[in-house]
């Protein structure tokens, strides 16, 4: 039976793993183990076409060659809340990526959860759409929805995710 699971809020690239205890008496370690799991990119966008494909064409990919598992809740299966299924994946997510072309309440609400634990946020849109005013202040990878525009869109998410895992 686990006594303590821990996972870091970042990425551990260096180093070693230590354990310490206090306590009045003895304190013994035994059948410690450390397992080095694949960090998550939980995706935010609508639910149609146009965006599964561009999350199964283009961020998927690119996320997994990052060295993380991309998932969005669309992918998780079985009975529960979806908002559970959300919330859940927001916070264990190492960063999070949404698309923001269309206005759509569910994606602003999960991007403003995402703001509001301080994840680490990729904004994807389609060029030449409006944003609201609560997002215009961020930097959005604006991509058109051509064949040279998917590798505008690919290129640019492998530069934002490599400066988010570098910090």
């Amino acid at each position: 039976m686990p006594v303590l699971r821990h996972v870091f809020d970042k990425r551990v690239t260096t180093g070693q793993v230590g354990l310490f205890a206090v306590g009045k008496n003895r304190i013994e370690f035994e059948n410690v183990t450390v397992e080095l799991q694949r960090g998550t990119a939980f995706v935010i966008m609508q639910f149609s076409e146009k965006y599964h494909q561009l999350y199964k064409e283009v961020i998927s990919p690119v996320v997994e060659a990052s060295g993380l598992s991309a998932y969005h809740v669309g992918e998780v299966f079985g009975p529960g809340l979806i908002l559970e299924d959300v919330v859940q994946g927001i916070v264990e997510a190492q960063v999070v990526i949404a698309d923001i072309t269309p206005v759509n309440q569910n994606v602003f609400y999960e991007l403003g959860y995402a703001h509001a634990l301080g994840k680490p946020t990729i904004l994807l849109a389609e060029r030449g759409k409006e944003f609201p005013f609560d997002v215009r202040g961020y930097r959005v990878l604006m991509y058109d929805n051509t064949i040279a525009g998917k590798g505008q869109v690919m290129e640019g998410l492998q530069k934002h995710l490599k400066a988010i895992l570098q910090e």
